[in-house]
């Protein structure tokens, strides 16, 4: 794993000092060595973490023979060995590294390269015979890469500190941003949070010519043409595909282990790497001293059965000591709290392995989160007859038996009710939003930017789907997992040199899973049904058969206690700027602390905000 960064000259000569200025805030993405490539149009900057081959050879900026193409790149392409024997018989190898293959694959092959690649990935690549920079970013949207254009030079990068490095771009807040990252709780891609700072998105790629700039996308969410097998045949396939896809990425030079959380998905990916013949598998697991948190016996469950070598974290609300180091390392705003064990684990595994397999998407895939459950209720109850906004005279009695059995409380059936009275995109804000626009009017004073849902209107129309389920999950894969999960994964291993790879990330096991019907997902309202049942003879039942946990923090208590005035003097920090109401904000803290509202999320979304702004803005 690795940094890249570049600067593409329009007019001009170049800075002698830019590249190394770049690489310097690369170092913990590549600490084992730098390199700079510059000539008159271009300048690129790399920093290597060492996997596959780690002797010189695999240095970059790399070039090719007759020294016409050079490449910057962050990631690794798992299938790389069967594509230097399917591809590039007629070309000599300086390494045995994954980015020598790229870069002849793109020699051979050009823009349709990418078509081939199974893997994570951002890369740049200078080709000299036609003067363009070509950058691509991989399907799923596992590696970064940041960019900025204006008339005079093209910027990218893996950090968006490499790209400030530039003295002709200074740090400005994007408003619209920053309002979209109170509501999603990440900052929805395009967009950074910077103004003018964007991010390539997944699946996409940007050719750089002298007078024009060409963005497309190579891969997209295919659609969901339900599988004709029977679930006997399909768990067969799945189990195959998901092996395989373990299999690829145990590839590595150096030690490797797991993130083992204690849910199904790292279970399985320890149990497969067990069937696969691996010795002594290391596991790394997260605690906390709060049980509903907690999912260590769970954990330890599965390194029992697997005898793996198991180490364990307890985070407790010291670790917000961190807070400045973690809003370092995201560059953005983020307001996903699990970035502080998911920062932690990254930590402890880093002592011990240089790469960490993790079970990242197999919710996404499979249908694993409560919200699709309640997706899926809420677009039943919208088909009932007679449906108005009169809301509070309808019982949990006005639903049909089968929501009403997955809903135990009235007060959710009500919410249900309320929420399929609206249109796609606001059902679903209703269900994972953090902000609602009342909420933001209520704490934020700055200039309004128009829909703020506008984001998830655009994934609803565009994602192809057949069932609810299938709708929620698709839109899922195409904005949560890329904004938050991944960005949360990438931005903490990284900050301990630590790569993470992801089996149920790869892009043939999505395109499988898309296609297995959502009823052998989601029967009913049971989640993750086809994978629990596919994977239950390798993972004890208690496993399998759990309760959805996830990956949570509990900031809310924290901010009641241990992290009081922590927490208030951030809040406070906040309301003295422009474009926030003081009151306003410290109304809603007031409210947290003395327990008439719940609001632990928000409060956390605003203090990393306000960190966010002292390291960045300020």
């Amino acid at each position: 794993m690795c940094g890249i960064a570049g600067k593409r000259f329009f007019t001009g000569t170049p800075d002698n000092g830019l590249g190394q200025a770049m690489a310097e805030t690369m170092t913990h993405r590549g600490p084992n060595a730098k390199g700079i490539f510059q000539n008159k149009d271009i300048v690129l900057s790399h920093c290597r973490l060492s996997i596959i081959d780690t002797t010189d050879a695999g240095t970059q900026p790399m070039s090719n023979e007759d020294g016409t193409i050079h490449i910057v790149y962050n990631g690794e392409i798992y299938n790389y060995q069967e594509l230097r024997d399917r591809y590039l018989g007629g070309y000599s190898f300086k390494s045995e590294t994954d980015t020598e293959v790229l870069l002849h694959l793109y020699e051979e092959l050009g823009i349709d390269c990418l078509n081939e690649l199974r893997g994570m990935f951002a890369f740049g690549i200078w080709d000299e015979r036609h003067s363009r920079l070509v950058l691509a970013r991989d399907r799923l949207g596992q590696k970064p890469l940041f960019y900025h254009q204006s008339d005079d030079a093209f910027l990218f990068g893996s950090t968006i500190k490499a790209l400030l490095k530039d003295s002709n771009l200074t740090a400005r807040p994007d408003h619209r941003a920053i309002q979209e990252y109170l509501t999603y709780q990440y900052v929805p891609h395009p967009r950074t949070g910077f103004d003018g700072i964007k991010k390539l998105g997944p699946g996409e790629y940007m050719i750089v010519d002298d007078d024009s700039i060409t963005h497309n996308s190579y891969w997209s969410l295919p659609d969901s043409d339900p599988l004709t097998l029977s679930k006997k045949a399909i768990q067969q396939r799945l189990r195959k595909k998901v092996r395989d896809a373990v299999r690829l990425r145990l590839r590595s030079d150096v030690p490797l282990g797991v993130f083992l959380s204690g849910g199904i998905d790292s279970s399985i990916t320890v149990a497969m790497m067990d069937d696969l013949g691996v010795d002594d598998i290391k596991t790394f697991s997260i605690g906390f001293d709060i049980a509903e948190f907690d999912e260590t016996n769970y954990a330890q469950m599965v390194a029992d059965r697997y005898n793996t070598d198991h180490h364990e974290f307890e985070v407790s609300p010291d670790e917000m000591a961190s807070l400045p180091d973690i809003v370092d390392h995201y560059e953005m705003p983020f307001g996903d709290p699990s970035a502080l064990p998911t920062y932690y684990v990254s930590k402890m595994a880093s002592e011990h392995i240089t790469v960490a397999l993790a079970g990242d998407a197999g919710d996404e895939n499979f249908a694993g989160y409560p919200r699709y459950a309640n997706y899926k209720a809420i677009s039943l109850a919208s088909r009932l007859p007679n449906l108005t906004t009169n809301v509070g005279a309808k019982t949990v009695r006005s639903l049909p038996r089968q929501i009403r059995e997955m809903i135990p409380r009235e007060r959710d059936a009500e919410r249900i009710l309320r929420l399929a009275e609206k249109p796609k995109a606001e059902r679903y804000a209703g269900l994972v939003g953090h902000f609602t626009e009342n909420d933001i009017a209520s704490v934020y004073d700055g200039p309004q930017k128009g829909d703020l849902l506008e984001w998830f209107r655009e994934l609803f129309d565009t994602t192809p789907a057949r069932k609810p389920v299938d709708e929620a999950t698709g839109v899922d894969l195409r904005s949560y997992l890329p904004d938050d999960l991944l960005v949360k994964v990438d931005r903490a291993s990284m900050a301990h040199s630590l790569e993470v790879r992801s089996p149920f990330l790869d892009h043939k096991l999505v395109e499988f899973a898309r296609r297995i019907p959502a009823a052998q997902k989601m029967p009913r309202f049971e989640k993750k049904v086809v994978l629990k049942e596919a994977f239950r003879p390798y993972l004890p039942d208690a496993v399998v058969d759990r309760k959805k946990q996830g990956f949570g923090v509990p900031v809310g208590e924290w901010f009641r206690g241990h992290l009081k005035t922590r927490g208030r003097e951030a809040i406070e920090r906040l309301g003295e700027r422009e474009a926030w109401d003081k009151a306003g904000l410290q109304r809603k803290w007031e409210a947290h602390v003395a327990g008439e509202k719940d609001d632990g999320r928000q409060l956390w979304d605003l203090v990393f905000l306000e960190e966010w702004y002292e390291q960045y803005i300020d």
